[in-house]
């Protein structure tokens, strides 16, 4: 019973410790997309070159976390003439480079995890893209075209208003004023936590159980945490799939798996299998239906083989060079236990003193917004 009563508790801390960069993250990436025109970033992307890859990153980048709006601003980009390795780096930069993610590491893991999300989420940027470019069958690049036209099409019909406000974020950009564009960020503020704040809960939710309902000795036995029969590289593999695997079945998609990252990163998974588990927000259940939704099933299957391999490599590339230039962070293997299990006034306190009742009137405005257009 006090087992039970801990995970509210632990929830509790861990929300504390994201909150702010959360909040500034999400209010920031609606900023940055209310005033940068999507046109203009789309009508440079139908080649696949180095600059067009960079661009696609870098827009990504700057954009929201949201897995799922990922996918639809993906799709947008597509309709308007980008190409397929465009379009996914775009989406790999949206949810793994962005501003808020790294915050919530750093929070959570610590910098050499951010290291390795800049380093990995790149590195797994550059091989999609090409492995996109060479091997995408020609055939089935013709049916997702088709079906993402017809699904267009039914979501205007449908009035499906998520994703339309996502995949029009560029409409009026050169007539609307300041105030009016900021209006537009809030809007968009409110529609990114619509979207993802499900998810962060249950993933704050989930690792809180996890962290004080599993035996250690569950996550040492999975991970082989203990085993020195096999090879090290058959453990950094096994831990590397392990981390793909939990993720798909875990349906926990955006900033919200980085809290689960941190619960199997102590329960012993290697670096490389934590940076697979966070880079597998892409293949995740919800992601793979919204992929089918798009682009149909045949797509969907080329889109999960294809990432989960550049998601593996990525892993094992991690693991590797980290371990060559000395950068793997000391494993935490003594037991799953938050690292502040106590209230500190400190400068994350008054973030969160500050950004709480910031984001909450910004959500407010933002939905009025909505609701009024």
């Amino acid at each position: 019973m006090d087992k039970i009563l801990q995970v509210p508790v632990e929830f509790l801390h861990m929300a504390w410790d994201i909150y702010w960069g959360l909040a500034f993250g999400f209010m920031l990436s609606s900023i940055i997309r209310a005033f940068i025109s999507t046109e203009s970033i789309a009508s440079r992307l139908g080649k696949n070159n180095v600059a067009a890859v960079g661009m696609s990153s870098f827009f990504g980048a700057i954009s929201s976390s949201c897995s799922y709006a990922a996918a639809s601003m993906s799709r947008t980009l597509l309709l308007k003439g980008a190409t397929w390795s465009n379009a996914v780096a775009f989406m790999v930069a949206s949810t793994n480079l962005v501003f808020e993610i790294f915050i919530v590491i750093v929070s959570l893991l610590g910098w050499s995890f951010v290291a390795g999300e800049i380093v990995g989420g790149i590195f797994f940027i550059i091989i999609s893209s090409l492995l996109i470019a060479w091997v995408y069958p020609s055939k089935v690049k013709k049916e997702a075209q088709k079906e993402m036209h017809e699904s267009e099409k039914r979501e205007m019909k449908g009035h499906d208003h998520q994703h339309m406000h996502h995949d029009h974020s560029s409409h009026q950009h050169s007539k609307a004023g300041f105030k009016s564009k900021l209006k537009e960020a809030a809007g968009y503020f409110y529609m990114d936590v619509l979207m993802v704040g499900k998810d962060i809960l249950i993933g704050v939710a989930i690792a809180s159980a996890l962290m004080v309902l599993v035996p250690d000795s569950f996550w040492k036995n999975l991970f082989l945490t203990d085993n020195s029969s096999l090879p090290h590289i058959a453990v950094l593999a096994w831990n590397a799939v392990a981390g793909i695997i939990i993720a798909i079945l875990a349906f926990v998609c955006s900033v919200g798996n980085i809290v689960m990252a941190a619960v199997l990163w102590k329960g012993g998974i290697s670096f490389g299998g934590v940076i697979a588990f966070i880079l597998a927000d892409l293949v995740t259940v919800p992601m793979l239906m919204v992929y089918r939704r798009y682009y149909g099933l045949k797509t969907m299957w080329f889109l999960l083989i294809t990432l989960t391999v550049c998601i593996f490599i990525t892993a094992l590339f991690l693991d590797f060079s980290f371990e060559a230039l000395n950068w793997l962070p000391k494993s935490n293997t003594g037991g799953i236990t938050h690292v502040n299990n106590q209230f500190t006034w400190d400068w994350q306190a008054w973030l969160n003193v500050i950004f709480i009742p910031t984001s909450i009137a910004y959500y407010f405005w933002g939905r009025r917004g909505m609701k009024m257009a």
